[in-house]
């Protein structure tokens, strides 16, 4: 399974008769999901797939969730480096209940902001002090994602870097963040960071880049 898919829907649809299957892959790609499964009609689901760039994959079984839990379980997944498969089921008529709609409107609101970082964050070695958690981008590995809960701390320690960062910054409204750094040690200011109503947030850190080696070419 590709890692990139951290989320994936798997839409039930043994009791549905009339199905929009655009509608439903068009559902998936604008919340911002990479890969969609189904327990049938696989076929009719290849046209729209590739017209949105939504990969079809096959699985056994997801988890049934919830508006309650499903920001917690979409973290606490990523966090170990595993995709949330989340069962989706479709009614009769092709529509969802509105407790899945409302689902799917928080999975949207929370993906809106940080899932470019959610999507590629993968483990790594890099430790953090207290109930957050750090991980990192698997294709830019000088990126790094701090997943703090919504009541932080004043201050987080990150252990493990080898450079002072160049940026570190709350991917909600981008506001930059204070630190220092030395022997390994990063310490982040989070005394000016500004609350959110999302159960989990995302911080950035961006460190020393190659491209940050080469010099200024002067004509």
């Amino acid at each position: 399974m590709n890692p990139d898919f951290a989320i994936i829907l798997n839409f039930k649809l043994k009791n549905a008769q009339e199905i929009d299957m655009d509608f439903l892959v068009k559902t998936a790609r604008n919340i911002g999901v990479r890969a969609i499964a189904a327990d049938r009609l696989e076929n009719e689901l290849q046209i729209p797939c590739a017209k949105y760039s939504i990969n079809l994959v096959t699985i056994a079984t997801g988890e049934d969730l919830a508006t309650t839990n499903i920001i917690e379980t979409l973290v606490q997944n990523r966090k170990v480096g595993k995709a949330s498969i989340i069962n989706i089921a479709v009614n009769s008529d092709g529509s969802f209940s509105a407790a899945t709609k409302e689902m799917l409107e928080q999975i949207n609101s929370w993906m809106h902001i940080f899932g470019h970082a959610f999507n590629e964050s993968t483990p790594c070695n890099l430790t953090v002090d207290g109930n957050s958690f750090i991980l990192q981008n698997r294709h830019m590995p000088y990126q790094n994602y701090i997943y703090v809960q919504k009541s932080f701390p004043q201050k987080i320690k990150v252990n493990g870097l080898t450079q002072e960062p160049n940026r570190i910054e709350m991917i909600e409204n981008r506001t930059p963040l204070t630190f220092s750094y030395q022997n390994g040690s990063l310490i982040i200011n989070l005394e000016t960071a500004t609350s959110s109503n999302f159960p989990w947030q995302i911080i950035r850190v961006q460190q020393h880049r190659p491209e940050d080696d080469i010099k200024e070419t002067k004509f």
